[in-house]
C-alpha cells in the first residue's frame, strides 16, 4: 500500500482580522495564496498520483482547497477527518510560533496551554493512519499539514539536526523532512499487507 502524504504551505498572508480571532480559528480557516493554488494543481497532475483510489484531507481550508483539484481529476469524493488537523499551537502567551516550534523540535514532548506536542499530535495521526490502512487499500492521498506530518514520521525514522541546529528525520540514511520552508511536501510511505513500513521517501513536485 502506497500513502502519500501531502502538505501545501502556501497560505494567504494579507490577511487583516478586524474580530479577534484565537490562532486555530485563523489557522483552519486561512486560505491558500495564488501560488498555493497553482502548487495544488501541479500536485494534482503529478503521474505518481494518477491511480490514486481514495483521497483524505484535514478539515482545514488550506488542505481542502488542495484536495480538491486532485478529487476533480479523478473524479472522487475526498474523504475528511479531522484527526489530519495540524498540530494545535496552544496559548502563545509572550512566546512567538518560531519559538514554539525550535522548542517542540528539541523536545518531542513540550507543550503550551491548550496546544498538543509533537509526541501527542504524532499519537493522533498513529491512530488515523491505522484506521486508514485497515479500510483501505492501494494508493492514498492524505492532505495535511507538515506538523502533523512531522509527528507521524518522528515515530517512524531516526532524527537529528543539521549544522544549523533545525530538525531533519532521516529513513535508510535518506533525509525525508527538514525545517526550511518549502512551498510543498510531499512524503510517500510503502508498507506491507502487515501494515509495517517498508520505505519512506520524498515525492519532487
Amino acid at each position: 500500500m502506497e500513502v502519500y502524504f501531502i502538505c501545501n504551505n502556501l497560505f494567504e498572508n494579507n490577511l487583516s482580522y478586524i474580530n479577534r480571532q484565537d490562532i486555530e480559528t485563523k489557522k483552519m480557516t486561512r486560505p491558500l495564496s495564488i501560488e498555493g493554488e497553482m502548487i495544488a494543481k501541479n500536485i494534482a497532475i503529478l503521474d505518481d498520483l494518477e491511480a490514486t483510489d481514495t483521497i483524505f484531507s484535514s478539515m482545514y481550508a488550506s488542505s481542502l482547497a488542495s484536495a480538491k483539484y486532485l478529487a476533480n481529476r479523478l473524479d472522487k469524493v475526498t474523504i475528511v477527518d479531522e484527526d489530519l488537523n495540524d498540530c494545535k499551537v496552544g496559548i502563545l502567551g509572550d512566546k512567538s510560533l518560531k519559538m514554539v516550534k525550535f522548542m517542540q523540535n528539541h523536545d518531542f514532548s513540550i507543550k503550551l496551554n491548550g496546544g498538543e506536542s509533537l509526541d501527542e499530535v504524532g499519537s493522533r495521526m498513529e491512530k488515523v493512519m491505522h484506521k486508514i490502512l485497515a479500510n483501505y487499500g492501494g494508493k492514498v492521498a492524505i492532505y495535511t499539514h507538515k506538523r502533523a506530518m512531522l509527528g507521524y514520521l518522528i515515530r517512524h525514522a531516526n532524527t537529528g539536526y543539521n549544522l544549523d541546529d533545525d530538525l531533519i528525520v532521516e529513513y535508510h540514511d535518506k533525509v525525508i523532512y527538514n525545517e526550511t520552508d518549502k512551498d510543498a511536501d510531499i512524503v510517500k510511505v510503502i508498507y506491507d499487507k502487515d501494515h509495517e513500513i517498508l520505505d519512506m521517501d520524498i515525492i519532487d513536485i
